[in-house]
């Protein structure tokens, strides 16, 4: 009888494995069936009404949607008051049976579908905060299958049950000492052992994935696999890009994963102590502990190991905070793992079950393994190779960003636009001003910052554009009574591409009270300065803030600030990437290099007001009565654009606007300087 049909007979007979798996298979079954409650019952309940507004909405978020929602919720309330008056009419005397019955008949009929209404209207609540990844749709099904981390007790133990006995049984029973005897009898034997344990946990886990998916799909239906992650509430934080399908796959992929990685722990626990009892319990409370007892429920996601994949959802999900009524405050309670802290965490667990596997096949080993000679040879090729591993992941950070900057101006600085959209502060509503993105295809605008703590969230009305990324900053506060503290600064990224949000830089501007011998005072000076903060822009080493007369540079690896430069109150400020631009007490143009940390006056020109495009400074030319001029930053070269007097101007990618001095007239012409037109 070969190796493989003798262990398998003695795991899956002699063992009871196979009797162990026919349980669990009928537990699982069994507990979907008798446990299994749906995550939003009202909608089982009113399936018919629910479904009769789904039909009309299903899928993405369009213009009419809002329409199709007032409009309906328009009708229910007039139909309800409708129904109400004609009631009172008819029970006062004042109305006829047949004309109430006539009367009340179409009411009744928009009524119908009230419950159902309330249903999808929740669901249109949830979707508009961001409509780009939120779909209607029906979601119970997808939520039974997806929306939870509960580790699988039942699946545990029968890995236990199955993978203890395949070591421990042979050394409770003398037979290793038997073995070490026999030339296929350690290192072969264990490899055996091993690929028939893995073997086992492949096809059982892909089975039960295949149970639940079939379950759901009966029971709810598993429909429209194809929309994004975020349409179910319980992953709507989350910056992942993936479908329903998708998610599905690598949740199942992370349990196989995870599975394996705890069959390994099991052997390596069990040759290691040589005892059944104490590999149950030690391999069980290295899952149990850190699952029931880290307080914060991320934390599990960062340590490696089996546990984080064998409850992979956590992974797809993003931040979400909880209200403290006795704080007053919002608490993070799950903290999303990027996909760094992912592969971190993923080639740890990797090396680690390898170095595991390695450790079993040398205890396993005797001398008739003819590459013994060459273990020391073997171990430090596998060390290499893996260092090699860690060196290429760690070398794939990010895509490295272009070495171009789009201009920054401090005149524009509530400003910015790309290919795609228009970004600005919109101030139509002098009481919520707000940051607003505007599509330049579709001309529709929308709020760009997501700020759940408006309370507790200022968010300043200036930002910096460089791409596809902008950049704004907030300041968060903390309430004690009536007394509200600043305590945080930070300088958000969002790529536009996807709107997904990255903190770069982050400031405590609390200092706390204990601390004695001035030590504080540095510290406090830095947080009135980022109180007075007017204006920021920043490359990819460096971040500069504007404020108090002064430019300050903050290194955004250590954090360490210093001035860079004095200007005067009321001059104007450009960037280009490395260049500062600014106008001296004398009127004079001043460009600083943020690499040199060196200065030069520009010759012959004198402004008060500029403005940097990618090719030229514009600016109003002292020299020649405010007329409109323009300077190559190739070759210092001047333009003259208008023959007149100029009160002001800005600009756009396309047209530059100015009002002409003398009459007050708008005009406006090409970027290039032809085209004037009167507007």
């Amino acid at each position: 009888m070969s190796v493989w049909k003798y262990e398998m007979k003695k795991m899956f007979i002699f063992q009871k494995g196979l009797l162990f798996i026919i349980l669990f298979i009928i537990l699982t079954m069994a507990s979907m069936i008798s446990l299994d409650r749906s995550k939003n019952p009202d909608i089982e309940m009113n399936a018919s009404s629910y479904s009769f507004y789904l039909k009309q909405v299903q899928g993405s978020y369009h213009k009419n949607t809002e329409q199709f929602f007032a409009s309906e919720a328009d009708k229910i309330s007039n139909a309800k008051v409708a129904l109400q008056e004609a009631s009172d009419r008819y029970y006062d005397g004042k109305m006829g049976k047949d004309e109430f019955l006539a009367v009340t008949g179409p009411m009744e009929n928009v009524l119908e579908h009230e419950k159902g209404f309330k249903l999808i209207y929740d669901q249109y609540t949830y979707i508009r905060e961001h409509p780009a990844n939120r779909y209607f749709m029906y979601t119970n099904g997808w939520d039974g299958l997806l929306a939870n981390e509960n580790l699988d007790l039942l699946w545990v133990v029968l890995l236990l049950l199955l993978i203890t006995p395949v070591f421990c049984f042979e050394y409770e029973s003398k037979m290793d000492t038997l073995l070490l005897t026999v030339q296929k009898g350690t290192r072969y034997h264990a490899i055996c052992k091993i690929s028939l344990v893995f073997l086992t946990v492949l096809i059982l886990s892909l089975a039960i994935a295949g149970i639940k998916y079939g379950f759901y799909q009966y029971k709810y239906g598993l429909f429209n696999g194809n929309y994004p992650l975020q349409s179910l509430p319980y992953f709507g934080t989350s910056t992942k890009e993936s479908s329903l399908n998708e998610a599905f796959m690598w949740i199942m992929a992370g349990k196989l994963f995870g599975s394996l990685c705890f069959a390994m722990l099991i052997l390596f626990v069990s040759v290691c102590l040589r005892k059944y009892a104490i590999t149950l319990f030690v391999c069980t409370a290295l899952i149990l502990i850190p699952y029931y007892g880290l307080r914060l429920e991320s934390t599990k996601y960062l340590l490696p190991g089996p546990l984080a994949f064998m409850v992979s959802t956590g992974f797809l999900r993003g931040n979400e905070y909880k209200n403290n009524p006795f704080k007053d405050q919002m608490e993070l309670i799950f903290r999303e793992v990027s996909l760094m802290s992912w592969s971190i965490v993923f080639v740890v667990t990797v090396c680690l079950s390898i170095g595991m596997f390695v450790v079993i096949l040398i205890r396993r080993t005797n001398v008739w393994n003819s590459g013994l000679r060459n273990h020391g040879r073997k171990v430090s090729t596998l060390t290499l190779i893996l260092c090699m591993m860690v060196t290429l992941l760690s070398g794939c950070n990010s895509a490295e960003r272009s070495q171009t900057s789009d201009s920054y101006n401090y005149s524009s600085k509530q400003s910015f636009e790309n290919s795609r959209y228009l970004f600005k502060v919109d101030e139509t509503d002098l009481k919520a001003i707000r940051l607003v993105f505007i599509d330049k295809q579709t001309g529709e605008k929308r709020n760009f910052v997501r700020n759940p703590m408006p309370s507790l969230t200022r968010v300043e009305n200036t930002i910096f554009g460089n791409g596809n990324d902008v950049y704004y900053m907030k300041y968060d506060s903390d309430k004690s009574g009536v007394i509200e503290d600043v305590t945080r600064f930070s300088i958000i990224e969002v790529d536009t591409t996807s709107f997904k949000e990255r903190i770069i830089f982050e400031k405590k501007l609390s200092t706390d009270k204990s601390m004695i011998l001035g030590l504080s005072k540095s510290n406090n000076q830095d947080a009135n300065f980022y109180l007075t903060i007017s204006s920021f822009f920043l490359d990819e080493h460096s971040l500069y803030f504007i404020g108090q007369n002064e430019i300050h540079r903050v290194d955004r690896l250590t954090g360490k600030m210093t001035v860079i430069l004095k200007i005067p109150a009321s001059t104007n400020v450009a960037f280009d990437g490395r260049m500062i631009y600014y106008v001296n007490d004398k009127s004079q143009m001043v460009k600083y290099d943020t690499n040199t940390d060196s200065e030069m006056i520009i010759p012959d020109l004198i402004t008060r007001f500029f403005i940097l495009t990618d090719t030229e400074l514009l600016f109003l030319n002292r020299k020649d009565q405010q007329k409109m001029y323009s300077m190559s930053l190739h070759d210092l070269t001047l333009r003259k654009i208008t023959g007149s007097s100029v009160q002001e101007f800005h600009c756009d990618k396309q047209y530059i606007y100015y009002v002409n001095k003398s009459d007050l007239q708008k005009h406006r012409m090409d970027i290039n300087g032809e085209n004037n037109i009167l507007q």
